[in-house]
């Protein structure tokens, strides 16, 4: 088991984000504290954010590394296979019956990672204590 200790998100929190939550035989604690450490150590070096204020944004860049796993993706997203003798292919199925939105893992990782940066940003900007306003852009 790896030896990290998280300060921002815990390994419950990882797993209570997914609905139904991640079991056990999913992905492994070791994994997952991984992922905690290397979204901790970013936001802290890049952003200078280490409270709890950070919570939300880091369960999201976590969060969106663990989706692109491709059983996870299968077991957990509307992924569907077809295979046709030697031809297959995957499917993202509509979210809802009646739209044309495509939900992938992939897509859905990349929204959770867009939204996450720009928290941080966000964050980031209103605590600098000499913050830059662009003008006559």
């Amino acid at each position: 088991m790896a030896d990290y200790s998280p300060t921002i998100v815990s390994v419950a929190d990882v797993r209570n984000f997914f609905t139904p939550p991640l079991d056990y035989d999913d992905i492994r604690q070791a994994d997952i504290l991984l992922k905690i450490e290397t979204v901790e150590t970013y936001v802290n070096y890049v952003y200078g954010i280490t409270s709890s204020d950070a919570k939300i944004p880091c369960l999201l860049l976590i969060a969106s590394k663990i989706i692109q796993t491709p059983t996870l993706a299968k077991k957990y997203y509307t992924l569907s296979a077809e295979s046709l003798g030697d031809y297959s292919y995957t499917l993202a199925e509509p979210i809802s019956r009646g739209t044309d939105i495509q939900s992938s893992p992939f897509v859905i990782s990349k929204t959770w990672e867009k939204m996450a940066l720009e928290m941080l940003e966000a964050k980031a900007k209103k605590d600098s204590r000499w913050p830059f306003t662009v003008v006559n852009d």
